[in-house]
């Protein structure tokens, strides 16, 4: 198994037993100081880590790990890579398990449905409108793919590694990893486990151009984990979450860079808009990060929120390292937020788990 999500620095597996002792003893997680709450948690014997209160200011959630929990003998999972929703309101789950890559949910978390089995690496999922029918877009970093599927799972068209023959001297050196489809047609490819460019193809699935790659200026990228369409100004852009760098970097649809938003201490890994389904605070993003937190920016791309994270700190406008302190998280890989404000979250390498929701509190 190709270990690609594999941060680059020692991980903290943030799991309940380790965390609730510590907790018991006045502690956090290496050491730091627990909360009220979660050493009264740890004090009561609760080690399931459920009901955990996350995040910071209007950003409060409270955790339901066990939301998403199925059979595991009927619906297995791996990793569980991708979360959204489709227009039916069902949360969709990708995950790389060919027994069924792709599971539907409930909102209140009951199991509807379970299909898929052709991608061994399913690792990025997004759900395009196309005249009035969902069409599910899976990129699959081994078998080298972006396919196209209606929501039954008829496959309707797949683009494989042949089609960046051209920028690729050793196709071998070709994994992408997420896709996105802009407004007018044309979509973009993040080659993210691979050589790090971002590819650009045309309504006709076309290749067009390549921009970023491996490199120090800044516009090259370090493994571009997903790729993002941001219509939030009313021009689109396309967000690259920039994991090795720790930066969040957009640029035109014609490659331009155009702004640069370093998260220190944070691995961005996906991106998903607030506002899912005509909810509110559309302005504001929610960024997962692969070493245990979930980013919550807002219209001026600023974090006003670390859902896993101690409380991120400004000093003369620059964001300060961010610091994990959670007992709910370990790899969280893609983010949703539905229109309530809930957020669903998939995690990578995390025995297994379950997606899990997190309901909106709001101040505390």
């Amino acid at each position: 198994m190709k270990m690609f999500d594999r941060p680059t620095f020692s991980r903290r597996s943030l799991l309940c037993g380790t965390a609730a002792s510590l907790t018991a003893a006045g502690l956090g997680v290496l050491g730091k100081p627990a909360s009220a709450a979660a050493r009264k948690k740890a004090e009561s014997g609760d080690q399931s880590c459920d009901g955990e209160i996350l995040g910071q200011g209007d950003f409060r959630y409270r955790a339901h790990r066990h939301w998403g929990l199925l059979d595991r003998a009927h619906y297995p999972v791996k990793d569980c890579h991708g979360i959204t929703e489709d227009r039916n309101g069902r949360i969709v789950l990708l995950t790389n398990d060919t027994y069924n890559n792709l599971i539907a949910y409930a909102k209140p978390g009951s199991f509807l449905a379970g299909w898929e089995n052709r991608f061994p690496a399913a690792h990025g999922l997004d759900i395009s409108d196309q005249q009035g029918e969902d069409r599910y877009w899976i990129t699959d970093h081994d078998v080298q793919c972006v396919a196209m599927c209606t929501a039954d799972g008829h496959e309707l068209r797949r683009i494989g590694p042949d089609a960046v023959a051209s920028k690729y001297p050793d196709l071998s050196k070709y994994h992408p990893t997420n896709s996105a489809l802009a407004p007018d047609g044309d979509f973009f490819v993040s080659d993210g486990y691979g050589s790090s460019f971002v590819h650009h193809f045309d309504p006709d699935w076309r290749y067009i151009s390549s921009f970023g790659g491996t490199g120090s200026a800044p516009s090259n990228l370090n493994t571009p984990h997903s790729v993002w369409i941001d219509t939030r100004s009313g021009k689109p852009s396309l967000l690259i979450c920039d994991r090795g760098n720790e930066m969040l970097k957009w640029f035109s649809l014609s490659g331009e860079l155009q702004k640069v938003v370093p998260v220190p201490g944070a691995q961005p890994g996906n991106a998903a808009q607030f506002g899912g389904y005509r909810g509110s605070l559309t302005d504001h993003l929610a960024i997962a990060s692969l070493n245990g937190m979930i980013l919550i920016l807002d219209g001026s791309d600023r974090v006003v929120s670390a859902v896993g994270g101690e409380p991120p700190i400004y000093v003369d406008g620059k964001l300060q390292p961010l610091q994990v302190f959670n007992y709910t998280f370990n790899h969280p890989h893609d983010v949703y937020v539905d229109a309530a404000g809930a957020l669903y979250v998939a995690q990578w390498w995390s025995n297994q788990s379950y997606p899990i929701k997190l309901e909106l509190l709001g101040k505390g």
